[in-house]
């Protein structure tokens, strides 16, 4: 059966096709008896109006860029994305899913967005915006919306966490516990792009320091370079090693994400360590990995997230005033099995 044309649902409605084009794009210049009896003869024929027809037509893309930092298949990112394709496929947007791991990728990803504006707005998780990329943008009539980003510079909209208070409510845990001396272990990020679970590493120390506890019961992870080219689970393993070499053992032990934080708990295991008995633990995020743990940690909502920020790439295009354009939404921490009274601090 050959496939029907625009000019077969123009005949059947008894329309020219430029009026078939207008109402299955849904433009306002239409009778709604005509654009009854259009839609109703496309359904017939199975005819669907193509995007690139309307795309040309209408000056709009109908797509949406979804920039990561990181794998696309990290549980944020994958989260995320699965947020924004339930609020944006139903009306029509394909999403466009790109990463960066660093300032190189960024750059040359930005050289091409001026030449070839193929989408018709930008989504960006997590890094800052660089001046470089601003200016980039500056020129495009293009909404920009963050998720998780450091700040807000550059941005239209956006919807992130407090990584400072999500790190907050875990210190404040440990120390309601009687934790005395206390220990925050950072995950590898790239040193080139600016993260905002960068800030949890500030959030700890603030908090502690806020708490009384001084800098001598207090047992920061110091960053290496070299972790780079060095699989979790050994980066884990030296970070466990650090802790149960220092002078004063930590009882209480931040994570910066659940990823580190469940290597941190096996190696512990391995090492005979009781976990929360001897040393407790909290991650951040709340993904699958502290579920299957029993980990106690931090509670974000990535799907959540990836919705939110569709909402408001939306309502721009719409050109719908924004009563927030920019949203933070709160953490909870989530109490597991990794957590409790240092009861063995031997």
């Amino acid at each position: 059966m050959a496939r029907s044309t625009i000019q077969d649902v123009a005949r059947l409605a008894g329309v020219s096709e430029a009026t078939v084009s207008r109402a299955l794009r849904g433009l306002s210049n239409v009778a709604p008896a005509t654009r009854e009896r259009v839609e109703a003869a496309a359904a017939e024929l199975r005819f669907t109006l193509s995007k690139s027809a309307s795309s040309l037509a209408s000056g709009k893309t109908h797509r949406i860029l979804l920039l990561v930092s990181g794998g696309l298949n990290n549980w944020f990112n994958s989260s995320v994305l699965q947020g924004a394709i339930e609020i944006l496929s139903p009306e029509g947007y394909d999403i466009v899913p790109s990463f960066v791991t660093n300032r190189a990728e960024l750059s040359r990803l930005i050289e091409t967005l001026p030449s070839n504006r193929d989408v018709d707005a930008i989504i960006v998780t997590s890094f800052t915006l660089d001046a470089a990329f601003r200016a980039a943008l500056a020129s495009l009539d293009m909404p920009l919306v963050g998720i998780n980003n450091p700040d807000i510079d550059g941005l239209n909209a956006s919807v992130r966490i407090d990584d400072l208070e999500g790190m907050r409510q875990a210190v404040q845990l440990l120390h309601s516990l009687g934790h005395e001396r206390l220990a925050y272990i950072g995950n590898l990020i790239p040193p080139d792009l600016d993260y905002s679970t960068d800030l949890r590493g500030e959030g700890f120390h603030k908090t502690a320091l806020e708490l009384g506890y001084d800098e001598g019961n207090l047992y920061i992870s110091p960053p290496e370079e070299a972790n780079q080219f060095r699989p979790t689970p050994e980066i884990a393993r030296r970070n466990v090693a650090a802790l149960l070499a220092a002078p004063q053992r930590p009882t209480g032990v931040c994570v910066q994400t659940d990823e580190m934080a469940a290597h941190i708990l096996n190696e512990l295991r391995r090492q005979h360590v009781r976990v929360p008995e001897q040393m407790s633990l909290i991650g951040f995020d709340d993904n699958q990995l502290a579920q299957i743990q029993d980990m106690t940690t931090i509670h974000q909502d990535p799907v959540m997230l990836g919705r939110e920020a569709s909402r408001l790439v939306l309502d721009l295009l719409r050109g719908k005033p924004l009563d927030e354009p920019h949203i933070i939404v709160p953490t909870t921490p989530v109490l597991r099995g990794t957590t409790g009274v240092p009861t063995d601090r031997n």
